[in-house]
């Protein structure tokens, strides 16, 4: 069977490191999945306009063994047209930092002039452009957006494809509390881009629940779940030495920490995190314990950051690493005493799996998807609940032995989650499609 499948999110990715969140890893695991398996032959597409295209080719041309799958497009003279859009780009990228003082002169004018023309160009060569090729259409048996909106041309196509959307969550329509309306209107688009005749997957049965309460569209029937895995990238580190030389890196201080790893923003729940911990070290008088939070800043982070800087203990024993490199994660995770991730509502939860194949101690909510991935190789509590969270973390500082237990549990319970097994679903769901 023949397989299209949108990488979008991959380009993006490539041009913006903080984009490289969770739902960038699903995506580029499931293609190495579906590259190295016998049972399909895979097509990469694109959709939106041509600058995506130039993104993912970029990305690419970075990545040798996803190079080798062959990506559908049409488009006339496309070398001339990359370099153009690349041409535009710095030209912007150079507009954007000219200070007001020169905005009016004569060069910046001649500038502006030019893009005026570049962008006419670039917009009339776009009518020539398509994401997909009618080649690639024509032959393919599947089309598979993995967080898209599944794209008109797809819906429209007069060709028996079988069309899947993957939903990683609903958060922003059950909680919109949590996300500006830019993030609802990313869900209710690609919820809306289903039809009865759509088939979906689902990454926990929690995000199942939630979309088939929500739509009636589709019959449960064709919504399969395929529970995601962590990546090759996480394992346990066991060298003190690598441990301590990246940790250095991130400003870490060589001691004991407790290890949080999301996107900064008040769905995470970060800020309960910091005041158990503050409630911690002052009342049971520990010196030696330090809180670290990895992640970018994500929206309405402005609270975490100024609950920080304002408290004299905080501002020494909380410390925030922004962006970690991926090949560095392992050796932070390993490092940690603890991972803490009280989120107040996950579609699946990557983080505590990640945290887990490492080996570490886990604490999260029992809330949502997350009893499903940490099942009971962790701590589960209620994300408000300020003395369990405080008892635990006291518990796991001062047992090596309930620590060492813990960590096992948690390596076993990673055992249960692959992208292998999420690739044969993945394949299954296919079949099923095909064969109804």
């Amino acid at each position: 069977m023949k397989v299209l499948y949108n990488i979008s999110v991959l380009g993006l990715g490539y041009y913006n490191p903080l984009c490289r969140t969770g739902i960038f890893r699903v995506i580029e695991n499931l293609a190495y999945g579906l590259k190295n398996s016998n049972e399909c032959d895979l097509i990469f597409c694109t959709q939106g306009p041509p600058f995506i295209l130039f993104e993912v080719l970029d990305y690419l041309e970075s990545n040798s063994e996803l190079a080798r799958v062959p990506l559908g497009y049409q488009s006339k003279d496309l070398k001339f047209r990359r370099r153009l859009q690349n041409v535009y780009h710095k030209l912007n990228q150079k507009l954007d930092k000219t200070p007001i003082s020169r905005k009016l002169a004569p060069e910046i004018l001649m500038l502006r002039a030019i893009r005026k023309v570049l962008t006419y160009v670039t917009r009339s060569a776009a009518s020539l452009y398509k994401p997909i090729s009618l080649r690639s259409l024509a032959e393919a048996d599947i089309y598979h957006s993995p967080f898209e909106p599944i794209p008109d041309e797809i819906r429209k196509a007069a060709t028996q494809l079988e069309k899947f959307l993957t939903v990683h969550d609903l958060i922003p329509i059950i909680h919109p509390e949590f996300f500006d309306l830019q993030d609802k209107d990313t869900v209710e688009k690609a919820i809306s881009s289903l039809d009865p005749e759509s088939w979906v997957f689902c990454v926990s049965q929690s995000t199942k629940d939630d979309l088939c309460n929500y739509s009636s569209i589709i019959d449960p029937a064709r919504v399969f779940v395929t529970h995601l895995a962590a990546s090759k990238l996480f394992y346990p580190c066991f060298d003190s030495q690598e441990i301590e030389l990246i940790c250095s890196k991130y400003n870490i201080p060589n001691s004991p920490y407790i290890l949080s790893l999301s996107t900064l923003e008040p769905r995470k729940n970060i800020d309960h995190t910091i005041r158990c911990f503050l409630q911690l070290i002052q009342q049971e008088k520990i010196l030696d314990l330090n809180l670290v939070l990895v992640g970018a800043k994500g929206w309405k982070y402005d609270k975490i950051f100024a609950e920080i800087s304002s408290d004299p203990i905080l501002k020494d024993r909380v410390i925030t690493t922004g962006y970690v490199a991926d090949e560095d994660l392992a050796a932070v995770y390993s490092g940690a005493i603890a991972f803490v991730y009280p989120s107040f509502y996950e579609g699946f939860g990557l983080p505590p799996l990640e945290a887990m194949q490492c080996g570490v101690p886990v604490i999260t909510s029992n809330t949502s998807s997350l009893p499903e991935v940490v099942g009971d190789a962790g701590i589960m509590l209620d994300p408000k609940d300020s003395d369990g969270l405080c008892q635990s973390l006291f518990e796991l500082y001062h047992q090596p032995g309930l620590r060492q237990s813990m960590s096992h549990k948690s390596l076993e319970q990673a055992k249960k989650f692959s992208w292998e097994k999420c690739t044969q679903q993945t394949l299954a769901a296919y079949k099923t499609a095909l064969s109804s």
